[in-house]
């Protein structure tokens, strides 16, 4: 291969005996273009390119070489096959293509199933106008010497005819299927190989029961349903076949065989009596057992001998199926349940014969006489019942709930589901249903709703509060009006910092903390970190966060490429509460909380502008009490104490070894905290709302301050 890009951008290549498909990659490559090819385009070529544009060269090596371009998006497809449908057959145009790229692409393109055991890698030319897929398919196997060409269902196989035919030597036959028909075409073969290669053809399963080989001449056969088939070259062979469990058995005919092919067996409908009380009535001297089997289903028997063996007892079957007089036949109709039912209550001693059913009816027909016919519409009056269905409506379960925690009274047969979770049916006696609507009326209530005050707060734990300290108004001069004013004013500073808390803390927490914390918040030694309602069902676990995500880079070096890294990780940090409040029958509440607080700090003690990833502190606490509705429970001891070393340092600078150290300084901190969590559970009742700020400071004010004065 020799090649040259001039100046003027011309393709400038010359190959000698290389690879079709090489040819074309390098000059799709040389020019920067796509190109697919199918494994039909094979084969060993020479030429020589000398061309302005990369389309005018690869068109005329194809030309050349028999190859059909298709080009799609700027990518050009090539292929050595032509397929185009039309209305009688196909067009196929190919030249020189191995055969079996030949047959996937066939197959691929009239979606026609072709099989093949492995071929020999010949070269095929195909070039037909209007032809079917069994047409083309059939001109290729004149390349194909020594394999054959079988119909399977839809589809086509090819097989060499050693493996679909005689596997010995000098045996010459082939077996082909078309349409479920076989046709056999033997010169010669031995039985085992035809019955072989007839069984895999069928799909069957067999066994050969031979002790010596038989060979087979001249036989011709067309179109034979299988067993039929079977049966013609067995008949050749001396030989049979029966079929049990779906498996054919081949053996050697002898005399005992000619005889079991004369037994017979007789299907014998009774008509008067039961098929259970014949087997009790046979003469020891018959041997029925050996010869008859019953069908209590049908109430048939079935005989199966030679004719001196049946023969006696056919006759004894007739002398004693005869009706008896005083029977006859009675039809008897249900109204409320089904005939298979009734049919499984019915005692056998109340039955002369079997029930026939009449299909699609509630209707049955037995045999009975005068007395027998009382004695069944009487019981049929005391089993054809059918309680009336009540709908009962549900207010606050579902019936999913309800069936999974049924009251003592019902069963699960007396209830009836709908598609309606609010609606039942029940169906049953009247007493039961009674007493099901007073045990429903005690389980179907509301599910009681727990409501919860909840305030966090965090303040400086060297700053705690002074339970002992007290709230003082001095009197002013003035009139009683201006007093009043003056001093509901300074009742309103005193607790002005409480006005944006939802939490009712002068009345759970009392006056005088309510005071110091109002001071606490107009200093900045406490902060509320959560003030809030939450509202649940008793039993239910209600989660409450208030928490802060930091997100940071974590760099990963690669020490075997030399390359970084990066990936987004996230810490969450701040206050995580999960309460779950049960309600008693006494309205006292027990509460399971559980909090973490966490704080996003240091690690070893030092932070700086590079520290990756921060580190966090947790604290956890859990407890379980049991109160009064609208007591508070106070849930303290998260204290959490923080030593930082932060450094800061001149960008650069800082970072040189040794002397970076003029350019940092270092600076400590303590720091403790504590949080404190209040929590007040309630059972919620309609009262329950939200008082007005204005409103109830007047109110505090009256009760705490004026009473004083």
């Amino acid at each position: 291969m020799y090649a040259q890009e001039k100046n003027d951008e011309r393709i400038d290549i010359d190959f000698r005996n290389q690879k079709v498909s090489d040819i074309v990659l390098s000059v799709a490559k040389m020019c920067g273009k796509s190109v697919s090819l199918d494994d039909t385009v094979a084969g060993i070529a020479s030429f020589h390119f000398e061309d302005k544009s990369f389309d005018v060269a690869i068109r005329r090596f194809c030309d050349a070489n028999h190859i059909f371009i298709n080009v799609v998006d700027d990518i050009y497809y090539l292929t050595k096959i032509r397929f185009e449908e039309k209305p009688e057959g196909y067009l196929i145009d190919c030249e020189n293509v191995p055969v079996e790229p030949f047959l996937r692409e066939l197959s691929r393109f009239t979606h026609t199933t072709i099989m093949n055991d492995p071929l020999p890698n010949v070269p095929v030319t195909v070039r037909e106008d209007s032809a079917g897929v069994e047409d083309v398919l059939r001109l290729v196997m004149l390349r194909l010497t020594g394999y054959s060409l079988d119909r399977e269902g839809e589809g086509f196989f090819i097989g060499k005819n050693s493996s679909r035919g005689g596997s010995g030597r000098g045996e010459d036959f082939r077996i082909e299927l078309k349409d479920s028909l076989y046709t056999l075409t033997l010169r010669k073969g031995s039985l085992a190989a035809v019955m072989d290669a007839l069984f895999k053809k069928a799909g069957n399963e067999y066994s050969l029961l031979l002790k010596n080989s038989v060979m087979l001449e001249n036989l011709y056969y067309s179109d034979k349903d299988f067993d039929s088939l079977l049966r013609l070259i067995l008949e050749q062979a001396s030989c049979d076949y029966a079929v049990n469990s779906e498996i054919y058995y081949v053996f050697e005919v002898q005399k005992k065989d000619v005889l079991k092919k004369l037994k017979d067996t007789t299907a014998v409908r009774l008509v008067n009596i039961n098929a259970d009380a014949v087997m009790s009535l046979f003469p020891t001297d018959l041997n029925a057992g050996a010869f008859v089997k019953a069908d209590k289903t049908t109430n048939t028997l079935y005989v199966t001998g030679s004719t001196g063996e049946t023969a006696p007892i056919l006759d004894f079957l007739s002398a004693i199926d005869v009706p008896v007089e005083d029977r006859y036949y009675r039809c008897f109709t249900l109204r409320n349940i089904s005939v298979a039912a009734a049919v499984q209550l019915i005692p056998k001693s109340m039955l002369y014969g079997d029930i026939t059913v009449i299909p699609d009816t509630m209707s049955f027909v037995t045999q009975v006489t005068k007395e027998r016919e009382q004695m069944l519409l009487e019981y049929l009056a005391l089993i054809d019942i059918r309680n009336e269905s009540r709908p009962v409506r549900l207010r606050y379960i579902k019936s999913d709930e309800l069936m999974k925690f049924l009251p003592p009274s019902v069963h699960t047969e007396n209830l009836s589901l709908t598609d309606d979770s609010t609606l039942i049916f029940f169906t049953g006696p009247e007493d039961v249903y009674q007493s099901f609507l007073k045990e429903l009326d005690l389980m179907d209530k509301p599910k009681q709703q727990v409501c919860y005050q909840v305030l966090v707060i965090q303040r400086q734990r060297s700053h705690g509060l002074n339970s002992n300290s007290k709230i003082t108004m001095s009197k002013l001069a003035g009139s009683e009006n201006d007093r009043k004013g003056l001093d509901t004013m300074n009742w309103m500073a005193t607790l002005g910092n409480l006005f944006s808390i939802n939490f009712d803390i002068v009345s759970f927490l009392g006056i005088q903390f309510a005071a110091l914390f109002n001071a606490e918040l107009g200093e900045g030694r406490s902060h509320v970190l959560a003030d809030t309602r939450l509202n649940g069902i008793s039993g239910q676990t209600i989660n409450f966060s208030n928490t802060s995500t930091f997100r940071y880079r974590d760099i990963v070096p690669d020490s075997n490429k030399g390359v970084y890294s990066s990936t987004t990780r996230e810490i969450s940090s701040g206050l995580v509460l999960s309460i779950n409040g049960w309600v008693s029958g006494d309205d006292m509440i027990t509460v399971d909380v559980n909090a973490q607080v966490s704080n996003q700090g240091t690690v070893n003690g030092s932070t700086t502008d590079t520290t990756n990833p921060p580190g966090t502190t947790e604290k956890k606490v859990s407890t379980n009490v049991r109160t009064e509705s609208g007591t508070p429970i106070v849930i303290s001891g998260l204290l959490q104490s923080d030593k930082e070393v932060t450094v800061k340092k001149v960008p650069l600078l800082g970072s040189i070894p040794l002397l970076g150290h003029l350019f940092r300084k270092e600076v400590e901190s303590d720091s403790e905290t504590e949080f404190v969590i209040y929590l007040v559970p309630f059972v919620e009742k309609p009262d329950n709302g939200k008082v007005n700020h204005d409103k109830r400071l007047r109110q505090y004010y009256e009760e705490y301050v004026a009473k004083e004065k």
